[in-house]
């Protein structure tokens, strides 16, 4: 009886010393470094993103005071591209060493807009604030649409400019196409590489999902109003997605997407992507400033016309379109919108 008593006795201290251990490991990771807390979490937030949002070599201190508190970043939302927008101003308000993984919440466009116009909270952020301005691209006529239902005038004011690309496959002998090329391959008329220069096979056109920011571009400023071919078979649901598809359909060369060059260059990088250039133009900054490139775009902050005038979110606004919020945007990686 003894015997077993110490026999209980033991297991029991054993199962008190390992319960301690579990309570000390929950704890140690509870305090673990939040830089990678939120690095994990950025992974699985941002499925789109194969780039880590790391603080860039030549990094500085550029804004003189906070325009809004740490608090107050998830009521801001966007698009994919423009996460690096949203994590430079985490730095420059919150210090160079922030963990702006815990701070940015972009949901895509077509929900960054939705979030805005129908002021729904941000259920990625901190603090599940409403969101009050979206970094993003152009609302689609949907949106548009959708914020006249509601009452709701959106202001919209550009504070980057980019270049919409044409990508495919490093192997496509293609390196460059004209405007028309492009209309008539994602119209049907244009379907077999042959006939643009290319090998004699197929042509795969990817697209991306209705009101999606890419979507839009294609659909606006790209086809103006010429109806684009079916392609139930290659829609990606993000950028991310469309460029793995166009990198790796069946090993081929015969696939065709688009995206953005901030995008594809510091985003989502692919060593079996290559941009195609339009009319023999490549989307460098000085074609984007100068309007060379055929399909320029930009990126826009957006707030709604109610928002107050002394609302930290309009007076963020107004300052990114100074000097000091457009070096903000160079330092992020983007071309400014004045240049």
């Amino acid at each position: 009886m003894e015997k077993l008593t110490k026999t209980g006795w033991c297991i029991t201290a054993l199962c008190t010393f390992t319960v301690g251990c579990l309570v000390f490991s929950a704890v140690k990771f509870i305090n673990t470094d939040a830089g990678m807390i939120g690095k994990e979490q950025d992974k699985l937030q941002y499925v789109s993103i194969n780039v880590m949002l790391e603080r860039p070599e030549n990094w500085r201190q550029i804004s003189s005071e906070p325009v809004i508190d740490e608090n107050s970043f998830s009521g801001i939302d966007g698009s994919t591209a423009t996460v690096p927008v949203t994590a430079e101003l985490v730095r420059q308000f919150c210090g160079a060493d922030a963990n702006v993984y815990k701070y940015v919440s972009h949901n895509m466009t077509d929900r960054a807009y939705e979030n805005l116009i129908y002021g729904k909270k941000n259920d990625n952020g901190l603090n599940e604030n409403t969101v009050k301005l979206i970094f993003a691209t152009p609302p689609s006529e949907d949106e548009y649409e959708m914020a006249k239902n509601e009452g709701v005038t959106l202001e919209v004011e550009p504070v980057a400019l980019d270049g919409f690309v044409f990508i495919t496959h490093k192997d496509n002998p293609v390196s460059s196409l004209t405007t028309q090329q492009i209309r008539d391959i994602y119209s049907g008329k244009i379907t077999n590489w042959k006939d643009v220069g290319g090998k004699d096979e197929k042509i795969r056109a990817f697209q991306r999902t209705k009101n999606s920011g890419s979507q839009t571009a294609m659909e606006e400023l790209v086809m103006q109003g010429e109806k684009m071919t079916e392609a139930p078979m290659y829609v990606a649901n993000d950028m991310g997605g469309l460029i793995d598809e166009v990198a790796e359909y069946e090993n081929e060369s015969a696939a065709i997407g688009y995206t953005y060059n901030y995008y594809i260059n510091n985003l989502y990088k692919s060593p079996d992507i290559k941009v195609i250039a339009v009319d023999g133009i490549t989307p460098e900054n000085e074609n984007l400033v100068n309007n060379k490139y055929p399909f320029a775009s930009a990126y826009y902050a957006v707030i709604r016309a109610d928002e107050p005038e002394n609302s930290e979110y309009r007076k963020l606004r107004d300052y990114m379109l100074t000097d000091e919020g457009q070096e903000i945007i160079r330092l992020a990686g983007y071309c400014p919108a004045n240049g």
